[in-house]
């Protein structure tokens, strides 16, 4: 896949995964065979709507996985380096050191009981062989960089003390503080309001070309990933169908699903005041998926090989590719 700059290295690569959460009442694949690579100093979107397996295959990726879900096969390689083979050393050290994630709740992931400086220096003093001192200074340099007034006064408050914001930002200052290589970005600007969200994008943005960090950035919002993103990975029901640079996937969509996600996003250039289109049908029933595509029963292009086979991932462009069977030739004509 292109990427802005394409001697980048490839920092993480992530092969045939799949991630299943095995339930009372069936086998739940909220994660099925999926492929993309990340490479340095790149930031990609990885979209779609809830349930399609976004956090999924993040929480995988850091080892974060709950029972009863559990990796079924495939692997995660950082620089070369299978995660999965990881021992409880070599993964405490991936995760914080060389890879870290900012959580979508900030409420829930920060300690109510501990003050914002002792759960920042933590994440220091865990990874860095410093001392406390220099943890406190890199601490307050920190909340400084995540634009919080006052980072001295800060250090000694709870979470409870700070707004949503603030709350956010600090979570991106833990995720940040070590300099991982890269950085996880799980839907951080959803319950914030517009005017909080664009400084968020912001910062991010900043310190990922400052610091030449990779970022995987999942979100369900189309407009964040045209603006901070560079590659665009697009999900549904657990699976990749389309995979671009998003200037390919947002001029030239070529999957049915993603066309309806672009459809359904008010546009500014849109003279004729069209109404916005949406998706029909209802989000796949995950412990009952259809045998074939997962989106055929809501594609208005569904033909009869949909329903019975999954199609492949197909090259549509250089740089561009996407599962369906309308890019088969063959298929089309003897549909």
């Amino acid at each position: 896949m292109e990427t802005k700059d394409n001697l980048n290295k490839e920092v993480l690569k992530v092969e045939d995964l799949s991630i299943s959460f095995y339930t009372p009442v069936g086998e739940v694949k909220a994660v099925d065979s999926i492929c993309y690579s990340l490479h340095e100093n790149e930031i990609m979107g990885i979209v779609g709507e809830s349930g399609s397996g976004k956090s999924v295959e993040s929480y995988g990726i850091m080892g974060l996985l709950q029972s009863p879900g559990k990796v079924k096969k495939g692997k995660i390689l950082y620089k070369g380096k299978n995660v999965l083979d990881f021992d409880k050393n070599q993964m405490r050290q991936f995760r914080g050191a060389d890879c870290s994630m900012i959580f979508q709740n900030p409420m829930t992931c920060l300690n109510p009981v501990y003050t914002i400086g002792n759960q920042l220096m933590e994440a220091v003093l865990v990874h860095k062989k410093i001392s406390k001192d220099e943890a406190y200074k890199k601490a307050v340099r920190m909340l400084e960089l995540v634009g919080i007034s006052n980072p001295e006064r800060r250090m000694k408050q709870y979470p409870h003390e700070l707004s949503g914001g603030m709350r956010q930002r600090v979570m991106i200052g833990m995720g940040l503080i070590c300099e991982p290589d890269i950085l996880i970005a799980d839907e951080p600007t959803t319950a914030l309001d517009v005017t909080i969200q664009a400084q968020i994008l912001e910062l991010i943005k900043r310190v990922q070309m400052k610091n030449k960090m990779s970022v995987i950035f999942i979100t369900h919002n189309l407009a964040v990933v045209a603006q901070i993103c560079d590659t665009v990975s697009v999900m549904y029901a657990g699976r990749i169908v389309e995979q671009g640079t998003v200037d390919k996937i947002f001029y030239n969509p070529s999957h049915p699903y993603t066309k309806g996600l672009l459809k359904s996003m008010p546009r500014i250039d849109d003279k004729d005041a069209n109404r916005l289109e949406s998706i029909e049908g209802t989000p796949v029933d995950m412990l009952n998926p259809p045998e074939g595509c997962g989106f055929s029963t809501r594609c208005e292009h569904c033909m009869n090989i949909c329903l019975r086979k999954e199609p492949p991932m197909v090259e549509v462009e250089k740089g561009h590719r996407s599962k369906c069977f309308l890019h088969i030739k063959e298929v089309v004509n003897g549909r």
